[in-house]
């Protein structure tokens, strides 16, 4: 993995993250590192934080208005339509905190 995808990873570590957040935060713009982070997506470092995958901490939506995946497209099962293509927020998966661990040492 090259170094510029270990720095996003890095941001990404400590909570989930848009890629909006990560563009500001890493002082690049969301279409320079949408190939990085789709890249990430399907090596299985990074994946979206939705319910279904484990990326919800409080479990049923009773918060939606203070909820940041709320107006991610999902409807009120917690699914994401397929159409959806632009990443949403986004975590570390078990791979990605493995890696970050190896890299730190």
């Amino acid at each position: 993995m090259s170094a510029p995808l270990a720095v996003i990873l890095r941001a990404v570590a400590g909570a989930p993250r848009t890629p909006a957040e990560l563009a500001r935060d890493l002082g690049s713009s969301e279409a320079a590192l949408s190939g990085m982070l789709r890249t990430l997506q399907s090596s299985g470092y990074v994946q979206e934080a939705v319910p279904e995958i484990g990326g919800c901490a409080c479990g049923p939506c009773a918060l939606k208005s203070m909820c940041r995946n709320a107006d991610s497209g999902a409807d009120d099962d917690h699914t994401v339509p397929a159409e959806a293509t632009p990443l949403g927020l986004l975590r570390l998966t078990p791979r990605g905190e493995a890696y970050l661990q190896r890299t730190a040492g």
